[in-house]
Parts: C-alpha cells; sequence; structure tokens
C-alpha cells in the first residue's frame, strides 16, 4: 500500500495572485477561495495591511515589483500565476522581471490580466505597455490566458460614486459613445477557470459585458436602481484632466486616461464569459442592482 501516491493525488496546487487588495485582484481571490478541488493561495500585495484573508487557505506575500528577492519569495512554491501589474511607465520592464523570477520557479501557468485593445500600434500608450507585457509572456515558453476586459462596471463605485451621492451625477468626457462594460465578478471567473483548467492555456480573451451602453443609458439604469435621478453630463478634455489632477494622479495617468478616452473604440461586445464559464455576463442593470447602496 503506496502512501506516496495518494499523496501526490490529493496534493493542492499553489495559485500567486498579485494586486490581490485591488479590485480585480480581491474577486480572483474570493472565488478562488471556493473551487473544487481547493487550492492553496498566495495572495501578493505591496502592503499587508489591506488584505481580507478568504479562509485559511489564504498566504498573505508581500511583492516589490523593483526587487527581485521579494518576487523570488513570493513565487516560491507556486505552481500557477495570476499577474497584474500596476498602469506605470516601465510596466513592461515589472513585467520582465516577475516573468524571469516565474521561469526560475518553475511556474506551469501564468493569467495575466490585460486591456481591451492591446496592441504594439495602438495610439493608446497603455494599450501598448500591455501588449508588450504580454509579448515578454509569449517568449517566456511558459504557457499563459491573456485577458482583456474592457472598462469595469465597479468604477462607477470606485471613481463616480462619490459625485453621484452629493450631485446625482457623473462626469466623463465620451460624449454618446458607448461602451461595453464588463463586471468584475465575470473576469475574475474567467479567470478562475484559465487558472484552474488547461484548456485555456495559450489562448487570449477580449472580456465585455452583454451590451454597449452609452453613459446616458447607464444613468438611466442607475436611476432605476437607485430611484432617484442621476445624469451623466458629458465634459471638455480639459475639465476632465483638472477634475484627474484635483484627484492626485500623475501627469502620466492623467494624458493616458485622456487618450484613452478620446480614441478608443469600446462597443465591441463579445461572447468569452459565456464561453468559459458557461453563464451569461452579468449586465449593467444586475450590476446597478447588486450596488444600488453605493450610489444612494
Amino acid at each position: 500500500f503506496c502512501f506516496e501516491s495518494i499523496t501526490m493525488k490529493t496534493e493542492q496546487e499553489t495559485i500567486l495572485v498579485t494586486g490581490a487588495t485591488g479590485t480585480l485582484g480581491s474577486e480572483v481571490v474570493k472565488q478562488l477561495s471556493s473551487v473544487t478541488p481547493a487550492v492553496n493561495i498566495k495572495a501578493g500585495v505591496h502592503s499587508a495591511q489591506n488584505i481580507k484573508k478568504d479562509g485559511d487557505r489564504v498566504e498573505v506575500a508581500l511583492i516589490d515589483y523593483n526587487k527581485p528577492e521579494t518576487l523570488k519569495e513570493a513565487l516560491s512554491q507556486v505552481d500557477k500565476l495570476f499577474l497584474l501589474t500596476p498602469d506605470v511607465p516601465n510596466a513592461p520592464e515589472l513585467a520582465s522581471n516577475l516573468v524571469s523570477e516565474a521561469r526560475k520557479a518553475g511556474i506551469r501557468h501564468i493569467v495575466k490580466q490585460s486591456v481591451m485593445g492591446a496592441d504594439l500600434e495602438a495610439d493608446v500608450g497603455t494599450f501598448r505597455l500591455h501588449r508588450q507585457a504580454e509579448k515578454i509572456i509569449e517568449q517566456s515558453e511558459i504557457p499563459f490566458t491573456f485577458l482583456r476586459p474592457n472598462e469595469f462596471m465597479q468604477n462607477f463605485v470606485n471613481f463616480h460614486s462619490p459625485s453621484i451621492k452629493s450631485n446625482n451625477a457623473f462626469y466623463r468626457p465620451l460624449e454618446d459613445a458607448k461602451v461595453s462594460l464588463v463586471d468584475v465578478r465575470d473576469i475574475a471567473a474567467v479567470a478562475v477557470k484559465s487558472l484552474t483548467d488547461d484548456k485555456y492555456n495559450n489562448k487570449t480573451y477580449l472580456i465585455t459585458g452583454p451590451e454597449a451602453l452609452s453613459y446616458h443609458q447607464v444613468a438611466d439604469i442607475l436611476s432605476n436602481a437607485t430611484g432617484k435621478k442621476i445624469s451623466y453630463v458629458n465634459i471638455s478634455e480639459e475639465e476632465a484632466r483638472a477634475a484627474m489632477k484635483e484627484m492626485g494622479m500623475n501627469d502620466w495617468t492623467i494624458s493616458e486616461l485622456a487618450d484613452y478616452f478620446r480614441k478608443r473604440n469600446a462597443s465591441e461586445v463579445s461572447s468569452a464569459v459565456e464561453e468559459v464559464t458557461g453563464k451569461k455576463p452579468i449586465s449593467f442593470s444586475q450590476f446597478a442592482k447588486d450596488y444600488a447602496e453605493a450610489f444612494r
């Protein structure tokens, strides 16, 4: 009777989730915590103060992308990696540092959060940076899955809820453009499937919600969900830049976001969520009902 064979069969995989305190990373940790068969989770964070541990299977790992020794420690005894790097000018360099350590650690799969529109020839700098990071992963020969989501529905909670609460309005320089907003819970569900099933290896998914909406339509949906009249106010790019500056954003981020608003075409709708998870993507109406209290 061989105990070793039983140990091998029941041994749990360990998955490192970087950016684990962020909007998407925290949802990936949450959903990984309830998968069957169970996995061990390392929550990669810049600071341990904000991490919420979901059960005993979550271990906190401190990561500083500029310090290779922290990457080596975080990747120790890890099988798979959910890679989320900050939007900064040297993002490809940060990704390169992590991928280099991942190769040394024998990581078997990288799921990278990229962005809709990632392309080396893109007009928006952030889109080029994400594609550069993707190329680094491709060249590493580690199996990968690239997730390219559209704008998060949860951005309305993170960025627009204060003005909705105080002024019953949100402000963007987008005129009548339509956007296929996607719920972070759906992106995380695709990430979890990709991390726990090899059939998604070496694939790229454009991840959107079920429909493209104008921000006037978004305002109507939020109004219905909250029971109060909420308006979308179109503002100029100059006003948007001033508002972002007031929020404390740096000049590089402001320029990137201004380019993003001006040049993107974000109305495409994909079927990736349903293809991968077997469930239809969450509608903005459902999101608005679920998060209504954040806007009241």
